[in-house]
């Protein structure tokens, strides 16, 4: 081990990678006393200048090894994508600094040994970042078994159930996650392993049973369930991306007892081995169980209060730690053992492994009975308002080429036979090559759900890129899907009609990132409306309903067994079907006269909000949920306070009354200009349609259970 730092010294620290959870290396290092954070290294430039400034680190350098030329350090905290962890490590282990690793090491056995082989040729510590093994709460069962109070560990079972939404953050084209050898679940293996083998120990036999069930695209596997026999211990260790809602644990068994951890609620719960009556023991146990998570909620609600439960709560713990074993000599807090148990693991999980397809054609055009002229690229072609719009493209006999993003489904895209091109809307040259050879585009790919900021771009930068696409590519139309969310509420008064000519949104900002971003794509769409080289048409629809759309969706937004409904039960749903907008944009492209012109789109037929659940809500699957009707008035007392809470503490949503007002207003729609330019109307019976629809959704909602019901059987 490489020579005790003195007491009096402060461990000189440099962080290689800019991303999120570089925040939470930065943050712990600079409230450490015997640690000053002095240099931050990023292949970005840019964004390392200002992650430094943001923590006031005063160096900044574009590589490891130019960092280590021009400076002393002790250690460095290794926080970029996997690809780059061996490298960057071996950096720095020939320099002599100490490296914390985040997770995995590297991606081979051979790699992960001869970087420890380094270190300890040089007496340096290398020590991965297992950070749940030092959460409180596994510290506190960690503390337990130690004690012996449980006996003997003889299984462990470690689970976590992804919601991909919430984990992989957007970014422009396929997040690196999905391009580590073994695809995204690579990426969050580590975790679950470390956990089942710091307590099973050495793998002597791995089983594992992977599934393939659409959540993650191009066929990768996105659900592991691995069987592993260990030197001390059993364990079974499931990860998936199929299982909801979202869950992260750990069961420990013993020979006196068991523990849980639920990392998502952050609580422990116990159970001792008693001499009890097993009658009476399944009595108390509820009792038992019920006050230890309600004591533990009451804490943890108390400790965010006071600024206690922090984020990455494992990794405060670990860095002191790791810390002290370097100033004082001493083994690391993370054991070479351990990780290389993971490592073999991971290799036995991993071992193949296909590379996914990032940018274009896919899958080749198998269509026939081609019968029109233009040939047709839909943005956004795997989603709700897109694939519909291009299954009715291809029964009117165009050439379509669909527009997906490399994270998309294509399944249903490739049974209609047409050409599948994968590529990112905020990448310029990925729409450059997907308008090749295309007369028109259909411009539906937007930003919906996730990240807000990436909700924005996706809607901005994807329409300024089609407008520059469709110049260089001579594109002769843009058809560019818009929505009611650009026109200003505020300014209408209830029992008014939304038309063309009604006023639109001047503070999108003030009603969130999907307004933000619709608004300002619309701008751009405006501003080419009148281009000499590619003809422009928007389309505003209202609410789109049908299919396979939200059923919940023109009600409110549902929590638990209730729905919250914004307006009185009068108010009328402005609603298109996803058919009839489909057809409607198929209309636009045979009608040269919609050229340059603004279309409002909305079915004429008056469904109140009553009207919808007694018809539609009470015959589908979500029949048994309660609508709560909030008022006008009720809502804009609790957005005041919220409004007051949020000015305090900095926490809460941002209610204002502008983006109550987008909700309350009870308005019309007009679509006249659009029936008589292309003499189209929607197809009659809106809401017996939906019923219909309704019901068919229920009906297999039942035929499912019921097989679910006879396989448990």
């Amino acid at each position: 081990m490489k020579a005790a730092v003195t007491s009096s010294s402060r461990l000189r620290v440099g962080i290689v990678g800019c991303g999120n959870v570089a925040e939470h290396h930065a943050r712990f290092v600079k409230s450490l006393d015997q640690a000053q954070l002095l240099a931050v290294v990023d292949i970005n430039e840019q964004a390392a200048r200002a992650f430094a400034e943001k923590h006031g680190i005063p160096t900044v350098h574009a590589s490891v090894a130019g960092l280590l030329d021009s400076m002393e350090l002790d250690v460095l905290h290794v926080t970029t994508p996997p690809a780059f962890h061996y490298d960057c490590a071996k950096t720095a282990l020939e320099r002599g600094v100490h490296v914390f690793i985040e997770k995995p090491i590297a991606f081979s056995l051979r790699e992960v040994n001869e970087l420890y082989e380094l270190a300890a040729a040089r007496d340096l510590i290398l020590c991965p970042d297992y950070i749940q093994l030092f959460h409180p709460k596994m510290q506190q069962l960690l503390g337990l078994i130690d004690s012996g109070k449980l006996g003997r560990v003889v299984h462990v079972d470690s689970h976590w159930c992804l919601n991909l939404d919430e984990e992989v953050r957007p970014g422009e084209g396929l997040h690196w996650g999905y391009r580590l050898p073994g695809g995204l679940l690579r990426d969050y293996s580590s975790h679950v392993l470390y956990q089942a083998l710091y307590f099973a120990g050495r793998p002597t036999d791995i089983r594992v049973n992977r599934k393939s069930m659409g959540n993650l695209p191009q066929g990768m596997t996105d659900q592991l369930l691995i069987q592993i026999d260990g030197d001390r211990c059993s364990a079974n260790v499931l990860l998936t991306c199929q299982a909801r809602p979202s869950s992260y644990g750990i069961r420990v068994f013993c020979e006196q007892g068991s523990a849980a951890i639920d990392f998502d609620t952050q609580t422990l719960i116990v159970n001792r081995q008693g001499s009890l009556p097993r009658r009476i023991r399944s009595i108390t146990k509820n009792f038992s169980e019920s006050w230890s998570l309600s004591t533990q909620t009451v804490g943890n609600v108390w400790n965010y209060l006071r600024g206690r439960l922090v984020p990455y709560s494992g990794l405060q713990t670990l860095i002191p730690r790791l810390y002290e074993s370097i100033l004082k000599a001493q083994l690391p807090p993370v054991s070479r053992e351990l990780a290389v148990a993971v490592t073999t693991t991971e290799e036995a999980l991993f071992s193949t492994w296909t590379e996914p397809v990032v940018s274009g054609r896919y899958v080749p055009s198998s269509q026939s009975h081609i019968r029109q002229q233009p040939r047709v690229a839909v943005t956004g072609a795997s989603g709700y308002v897109g694939f519909e719009t291009v299954k009715a493209l291809v029964e009117s006999g165009y050439y379509v080429r669909a527009l997906v993003r490399p994270t998309g489904r294509t399944e249903r895209l490739q049974r209609l036979g047409v050409e599948i091109f994968l590529g990112d809307v905020r990448r310029a040259s990925d729409l450059t090559a997907a308008a090749a050879g295309m007369d028109i585009i259909v411009h539906a790919a937007a930003g919906m759900k996730g990240d807000g900021d990436a909700m924005v771009d996706t809607c901005v930068r994807g329409t300024e890129n089609i407008a520059l696409a469709a110049t260089e590519q001579r594109v002769k139309r843009v058809i560019y899907i818009s929505s009611f969310s650009v026109y200003n509420y505020s300014a209408m008064k209830n029992r008014g009609i939304i038309d063309e000519n009604s006023p639109l949104e001047d503070q999108p900002e003030t009603r969130g990132s999907y307004t933000i971003g619709k608004t300002r794509a619309e701008q751009i769409a405006l501003a080419h409306l009148h281009d000499d080289g590619t003809a422009w048409t928007i389309l505003r629809p209202s609410l789109v309903v049908g299919g396979s759309s939200d059923m919940l969706g023109p009600v409110g937004s549902k929590l638990g067994d209730y729905v919250v409904s914004t307006g009185a039960p009068s108010k009328q749903l402005l609603l298109i079907h996803v058919q009839d907008l489909a057809n409607a944009i198929v209309k636009l492209i045979d009608n040269e006269n919609t050229k340059g012109k603004v279309f409002t789109i909305s079915d004429p037929e008056t469904i109140t909000t009553r009207d919808y659940v007694t018809n539609c809500v009470r015959r589908s699957k979500f029949r048994d949920v309660r609508v709560l009707f909030v008022p006008y008035f009720v809502a804009r007392l609790m957005a005041v306070s919220a409004t007051a809470v949020r000015k305090l503490t900095g926490i809460g949503p941002n209610v204002n009354r502008r983006r109550l007002l987008s909700l309350y207003r009870n308005v019309g729609a007009d679509s006249s200009l659009l029936f008589q330019q292309i003499g189209w109307r929607p197809q009659a019976g809106l809401l017996e349609r939906l019923v219909q629809e309704a019901e068919v959704e229920q009906l297999q909602t039942e035929d499912h259970e019921a097989e679910m019901a006879v396989g448990q059987a």
